[in-house]
């Protein structure tokens, strides 16, 4: 990424949050990494990751996309179908174009999972080309 881009300057603290209704689309069985019916682990990382592009969507700039790098999630509780859910992302810190967050899964009474994700920003007009 160029050096000239300054978009991540000031995002460290930034959070953002999102709300979702555990469905059967988004349970192990319908996405084949489990045998039960509650939500899949692939679609609790897949809404942390929502909260942190969700984070970041005010300050990055039109040349600008990032990308998942590395993840580190635990499933700590399920969640059946139907209950409420919430994902949050909290901005730890910008080290060049690598940006780490604290993220969480939880519901009104309970964490359901915890974690770290990095994300990389990259020019998005020649990174998949």
């Amino acid at each position: 990424m160029s050096h000239s881009c300054e978009c991540l300057d000031h995002v460290v603290g930034k959070t953002a949050r999102r709300e979702y209704t555990v469905g059967t689309t988004d349970t192990a069985i319908a996405l084949g990494s489990g045998s039960v019916n509650v939500l899949a682990t692939p679609m609790a990382i897949a809404w942390c990751e929502a909260a942190t592009t969700a984070a970041l969507a005010p300050a990055i700039c039109s040349n600008c996309t990032t990308v998942g790098y590395k993840i580190e999630f635990a499933h700590l509780l399920p969640t059946p179908v139907g209950e409420s859910i919430y994902s949050s992302a909290l901005v730890e810190s910008v080290s060049g174009d690598r940006i780490v967050f604290a993220v969480e899964l939880g519901s009104a009474e309970v964490q359901v999972g915890k974690g770290k994700i990095t994300r990389v920003r990259v020019d998005q007009r020649t990174w998949a080309n």
